[in-house]
């Protein structure tokens, strides 16, 4: 539909707008780029938030012409690329005006990455912002095609910092825990960081919540995206890993354990990490090849996803996996800060294990353990003293955060 005032877009808005990190290098890809944004997350992360946010801004500081298209349900004249070109030909007020075109879950159109491809070509002066839900390189629908045409963005639940923020806590300003601090962080170990779970008050409601995203909105829709005869194996398969995060990744204990086969292991896995349900996060190795080989760490996208699954939406329920769940707060945060490419862990054989290594741009790295509870502030952990003499040249930070500091990682 054509988006032509501000009563349309608050209309569709659902949630109170929550201001993401990520907002501000959207928006000025979006009006100052005509290469394709691509914008990608878990369902019910503030994707389309994100979009009503960017078509406000255009409305009131640009003179163009405004579409929006949700394909959960495909309008008639994506039917072909010429037929979708002349519907938006067709409605411009002025044909010299740029046009701009969001359209959300876009990874729903089999065939969206050669239709935008399409219509980029013509040079029509038209500018594609699109969401999904799913990893949008699957199946080669959009990877291929607009290859040198986009820049993606990801959107994560929200971080810690971004709910300290909605909380009204400046964490520039942060010296020291209080009481709304360790708030903000208990809820976020149980219930994770969805816009919708956060801005509910009620316990209760919360908790029905977060269990309907994990089970209608995240399960079922990864099994059928992803042509499970069945989403009880994907059910299985993402048990056991809510049970084993922070832990080092055994496909062959999940087969064993869950009764299934190598390839069901495997269709299961791909489809949670590409659905931005779980992270695997590789070892730091001396040269890049063996990273590949070398097995990956567990952890979730979001906490209350892992909890939900695991029917431990109550405080008593979390009390044993407390340092567990911290770790992966501070694996989310570090995530969140300096991209998925930059986070590793450190293992030796003799089981050494550092939580995080944190690859900077310049080669060298920040190393970081992550204790729930951390009293000793007078001294390194022997994991962390050990690697910091094993790579002198590499490691130019060690640290330890907790509960009594986490707002650091901000």
């Amino acid at each position: 539909m054509k988006i032509t005032s501000i009563d349309q877009i608050t209309r569709l808005v659902k949630v109170p707008f929550i201001n993401r990190s990520l907002h501000s290098s959207l928006l000025n890809h979006v009006t100052n780029s005509l290469d394709v944004t691509v914008l990608y997350g878990p369902r019910q992360v503030g994707k389309s938030q994100e979009i009503y946010k960017s078509l406000q801004s255009l409305l009131k500081d640009n003179d163009a012409d405004l579409f929006l298209y949700n394909l959960d349900v495909i309008p008639d004249e994506f039917e072909s690329p010429d037929a979708f070109l002349a519907t938006l030909l067709a409605q411009k007020a002025n044909p010299d005006r740029k046009t701009y075109v969001f359209i959300d879950e876009a990874q729903r159109l089999e065939n969206i990455g050669l239709l935008v491809k399409y219509i980029y070509d013509q040079n029509k002066n038209i500018k594609f912002v699109l969401t999904g839900s799913a990893s949008l390189d699957i199946k080669a629908k959009i990877k291929e095609p607009l290859t040198g045409r986009k820049q993606e963005f990801f959107l994560s639940p929200l971080t810690l910092k971004e709910i300290a923020n909605f909380r009204g806590i400046n964490p520039n300003q942060v010296t020291s825990g209080f009481p709304l601090l360790d708030k903000v962080l208990d809820e976020y170990l149980l219930y994770g960081g969805y816009p919708e779970v956060v801005t509910i008050e009620a316990k209760a409601q919360k908790i029905a919540k977060i269990s309907e995203i994990a089970n209608s909105y995240t399960l079922r829709d990864i099994s059928s995206f992803f042509e499970f005869d069945t989403s009880k194996t994907l059910q299985l398969v993402a048990r056991f890993l809510a049970e084993n995060i922070g832990n080092i990744l055994s496909k062959e204990n999940i087969s064993k354990i869950g009764g299934i086969s190598k390839y069901q292991t495997e269709k299961a896995l791909e489809a949670l990490e590409k659905s931005f349900i779980i992270k695997l996060v590789p070892p730091l190795a001396k040269t890049p090849s063996k990273e590949l080989t070398h097995r990956p760490k567990i952890y979730f996208q979001d906490l209350g996803i892992r909890n939900a699954i695991l029917n431990k939406l109550d405080p008593t329920l979390i009390f044993a996996d407390k340092g567990q769940l911290f770790e992966n707060a501070v694996a989310t945060e570090l995530l969140s800060k300096f991209g998925s490419d930059a986070l590793k862990f450190w293992r030796t054989t003799n089981q050494t294990e550092v939580d995080f290594v944190v690859v900077k741009p310049n080669g060298k790295t920040n190393a970081i353990e992550a204790k729930y509870r951390w009293e000793n502030k007078k001294s390194l952990p022997k994991n962390l003293q050990s690697l910091k003499q094993q790579y002198p040249e590499l490691i130019e930070k060690v640290d330890v955060i907790s509960k009594s500091n986490y707002w650091q990682l901000f």
